[in-house]
């Protein structure tokens, strides 16, 4: 196998937290399979090659997938959201993982829920999202949610923006945004789209279509915000110190209350 193709293997596995072994079981074949094509010592079939791909993410162009359904999943597991259709897909690549259990009576437990997060949310990259837009970077933040409040259009914000809101860790470097109508959004605030070979950050536009994400909610000074959990998967699935910020921001919701600590004393 080429060089880059086991290297781009080996760099996906790890980039989502999987192990020889748990690629292996997601694909079919043995551990030291896995370990042989991403050291260059084996030169596998076609088959295999779509298989391994398929298991850490990359299409047969060796480009990330990122599937809305793994969120929309995820939510769902975490009792957030109806029921998507197919869940049984990534119920059971999950299964296969490790990530989820099944327990006695067929309901599926999360052993780890940063492990389970991590991971949904890197099936549904930010910028590898379907119909997803990328522009300039050629205003602020502020700015930018200030010219989409007044075109009158359905958004919200989520990447670390909607992070730091919750938690705030980190300096905010990936404009990232949720509209209903990605093309008004464009043409009302005059972005210009970023072509990928650009040096700089984009602002990101993802489609508000009600499945992608779940719902949102709108601060005391009027700015909108992808709801508390959507914004722990998209910053697991986004890059730089976006899953920085979700580990943050995951503990920080996982904390007890007040109330709770008091009953528990």
């Amino acid at each position: 196998m080429e060089g880059t193709l086991a290297q781009r293997l080996r760099t996906a596995r790890m980039m989502n937290a999987l192990s020889a072994r748990q690629v292996a079981a997601l694909a079919g074949v043995s551990p030291s399979t896995v370990t042989r094509v991403e050291s260059g010592k084996m030169n596998p079939t076609y088959d295999v090659v779509l298989k391994l791909l398929d298991a850490v993410g990359l299409d047969e162009r060796i480009d990330p997938v990122a599937d809305p359904l793994a969120v929309a999943t995820a939510r769902w597991i975490l009792g957030v959201g109806e029921e998507p259709p197919d869940v049984d897909y990534w119920i059971n690549r999950w299964i296969l993982t490790g990530t989820l259990k099944m327990d006695g009576v067929g309901d599926v437990t999360v052993p780890d829920l940063q492990t389970f997060a991590y991971r949904a949310g890197r099936a549904a990259a930010l910028t590898w999202r379907p119909k997803v837009v990328r522009v300039r970077q050629d205003r602020s933040w502020d700015e930018v949610a200030a010219g989409l409040a007044r075109a009158d259009l359905v958004w919200a914000a989520t990447g670390d923006r909607a992070a730091n809101r919750l938690a705030p860790i980190a300096t905010e470097a990936y404009p990232c945004f949720y509209v209903d109508d990605v093309k008004c959004a464009i043409d009302a605030l005059g972005f210009t789209y970023k072509a990928p070979e650009e040096w700089g950050e984009p602002i990101t536009l993802l489609p508000f279509d009600g499945f992608s994400e779940d719902g949102r909610w709108r601060d005391d000074d009027g700015i909108w915000y992808a709801a508390p959990w959507q914004v722990v998967l998209d910053c697991y699935g986004g890059s730089d110190r976006m899953p920085e910020q979700a580990d943050e921001l995951l503990e920080l919701m996982l904390a007890p209350s007040e109330d709770e600590v008091a009953a528990s004393a």
